[in-house]
Formats: structure tokens, sequence, C-alpha cells
């Protein structure tokens, strides 16, 4: 049986919230410290909106574009960072802190003897800041292997702007987790030399053995740490660069050289430019030379739109009264949406109203023969009076 860390166990169950009577006389310094500490990072854990909505976004993300993307290796890595964020919202770090502070008295004022929580307490509180540090290295080690995985893709011209939105996303997770493992990390040693002026008191936590806590949570972390600390160095051989000079595809040279993910990528790419499927293998020049050939395209419009042709084809269709109706019925229609698409386009409004009254009057008194004749004759009448009256004026 594999016996799992207490800070890689995500069901362990917490001590009872217990205290002890300690006397101030020598520890009263240490009293306000502990009770300053817990009372930082209560109000920064509890003040964390911008990155639980971020965490929100990704878990939205996953959803709805896991159906089309669901093959696509960075979405399996964006997926791997939503357990990670559902497994930080589990551990739900300022109901811990807040549950500890309720039994901590406030430093201005210490009577001779007072009550404070026990050792296993603090030490519960300890051990979650121990599984969050890792968890967040987990995320930003991660955030960085998806978002160098989709800056590859707009390299090649692939999804642009889907992409985009992804990175953006991604870089404020990983700024704002980068951000919350180095707090962790500073609350977690400000807390470790407070241990000794608290005491057990009833059974002991936790019941597999004695909890043995790191001095220092960054010499644990080990290069998980080094690598998120150092990310931000100006200078460096293999150090990312992320100031205000700096590019956005030094993601594809900062990276580690062993990365799987990263060679099966490059070679996707050198694939397609060896096949004249892109233009450069750089692809910062890549993405400059396209910007500046599409320049956009000048579009003009007439004045006046042009008028169509009169089709007199639809009339020699006509050859009942249902067709007679459904004619005058289009013909209606277009004049209000297209005039330029109607048979009476040129004709004005009061003389086509007539016609078509004329028409309808006629319907149900005359003929289906009679109708279609006297109907075929009329509307050539009016149309050619139009086409008439129109030379005369430019003659």
């Amino acid at each position: 049986m594999i016996i799992m860390d207490l800070w890689n166990q995500r069901d362990l169950v917490p001590p009872v919230l217990f205290t002890f009577q300690c006397k101030t006389k020598h520890c009263k310094d240490e009293i306000r410290a502990l009770y300053s500490t817990i009372q930082n990072a209560s109000d920064y854990f509890t003040n964390q909106q911008g990155f639980e909505k971020a965490a929100a976004y990704v878990s939205r993300f996953t959803v709805n574009w896991s159906n089309r993307f669901y093959n696509m290796h960075g979405f399996r890595l964006f997926k791997r960072i939503n357990q990670a964020l559902l497994r930080v919202r589990s551990v739900d770090i300022g109901r811990i802190l807040l549950n500890l502070l309720s039994l901590l008295p406030e430093g201005t004022f210490l009577t001779k003897t007072i009550d404070l929580p026990t050792l296993a307490n603090l030490d519960y509180l300890m051990i979650r800041l121990q599984g969050l540090s890792k968890l967040f290295c987990h995320i930003v080690a991660i955030t960085r292997e998806a978002a160098r995985y989709y800056i590859r893709f707009i390299s090649t011209g692939y999804f642009f702007n889907l992409n985009s939105i992804f990175i953006c996303l991604l870089a404020e997770v990983w700024y704002k987790s980068r951000d919350i493992c180095t707090k962790v990390v500073h609350y977690y040693e400000e807390l470790y030399p407070l241990r000794n002026i608290l005491q057990n008191n009833g059974k002991p936590w936790p019941t597999s053995g004695d909890c043995d806590l790191p001095k220092s949570l960054s010499k644990w972390l080990g290069d998980d740490w080094v690598k998120l600390i150092d990310i931000d160095v100006d200078s460096g051989e293999g150090i990312l660069n992320i100031g205000t000079d700096s590019s956005l595809f030094l993601f594809l040279t900062g990276d580690d050289e062993d990365l799987a993910s990263g060679k099966k990528i490059d070679a996707a790419i050198e694939k397609k430019i060896a096949t004249g499927g892109v233009e450069s293998s750089k692809p910062k020049e890549l993405l400059v030379q396209r910007i500046k050939a599409d320049e956009g395209e000048v579009v003009r419009r007439d004045s006046k739109p042009k008028a169509t042709k009169t089709d007199l084809k639809v009339v020699d269709n006509v050859k009942s009264k249902f067709d007679v109706k459904k004619f005058l019925d289009d013909e209606k229609r277009k004049r209000q949406t297209d005039i330029n698409q109607a048979v009476t386009g040129k004709v004005k409004d009061q003389v086509f109203n007539v016609f078509a009254k004329n028409m309808l009057r006629e319907l149900n008194q005359l003929p289906t023969k009679e109708l279609v004749q006297m109907f075929k004759e009329e509307l050539s009448k009016i149309i050619r009076d139009k086409t008439q009256a129109r030379k005369t004026t430019n003659k």
C-alpha cells in the first residue's frame, strides 16, 4: 500500500478546532506576528476575484470548445489547467484561514493568559499551503507549454483569432498563478518559525505519524520554484524575458529543448515549410510579412445603383387568373423592397396602382382568356408609354 504525503492528500481530514491556554509573558511579539500574518493571508486570498474570473473563463472555454478541439494537444493542456484550477478551488484556503483567525486574539492588547489554537490547526494550514504551492507551480508550467503550442499555430496562420483568445486567457492565468504562488511561499515561511509558541492539546494529529514540514518551502519546491522565479530575469541563457521590449515569439526560444510537444510541433512546421506551405521558417518574419501584404482593398460604390433591364419574359408565363394575381403581388413586394428588380420598376406608383386595381376588379368578371389578354396589353402599354416618354425627354 502506497502512503501519499500529507500535502498530496485531497481528502485529508482536518483536526478539530481546539485551543489551549498560553502565558504571554515571553511570546507577545510572536503572537502578534502570528495574528498579523494570518490576517494578511486571509485578506489576500479572499480578494482574488480576478483569478476566480480567469479560472471561470478557462472552465467555460473547455466546455464550449471540447467537441471541436478534443484531439488537439494544446486543448488537452487547456483541460489539464482546468483540472488543476478545480483542485485549487476545492482546497478553499480562505475558509481555513478564517477558521484559524477566529481562534486568535487581536494583537493590540494581550492579557497574561490567552487562548491560542493548537499546533495541529496551524500545521493543517501549512500543509494546505504546501499543496497549493505545488499546484500553482504545476499550473504555471502547463500554461507556458500551452502558450508555446498556440503561438506556434499562430505563426503558421491556423485559427489566428481563436488562438489569440486562448493565449490571452493563458497569460492571465499564468501571471496570477505565479503571483499567488510567491505569496503562498512567503506566508508559509513567515508561519514556520511561529510554530514554537503553539502546542497540541488532546489527541495527536495526524494519526498516521508526525507532521514533517520543510523549513523552507522554496527549497522544498526545488527546480519548480527556480523556474517560476527566474522566468522574468532580463539576462541569462535559456531564461524567458517578458519586459516591455520583449516579443511574443520569445516563447518559442525560451522553453526547454526536451519538451516532447515542442519537438512535434517543430517537426510539423518544418515539414510544412519544406513543402511550400508557408513562406518563411521564421515565425516572426512570417507574421510581419503577412500583415504588410494585407493592405486592404479599395471599395468604391456608385452614387446611383444601376437599373436592371426590364425582363418581359416573366409576362409570357402568365396564362391564368392565378398567374395574374401572383404577378401583381410579386410586383408590389419588389417595388417596396428593391424597385430595380421589378418589371414595372420605371413606372410611376400612381400609374401602377391604377393598373393593379383595374386588373383585380376584372379578375372575377372576365373569362380567363380575355383577362390574360387584357393584362398583357395593359402592362405592355404602361411600360411602352413610360419608355417613349423618357426618350422624348432626352431629345
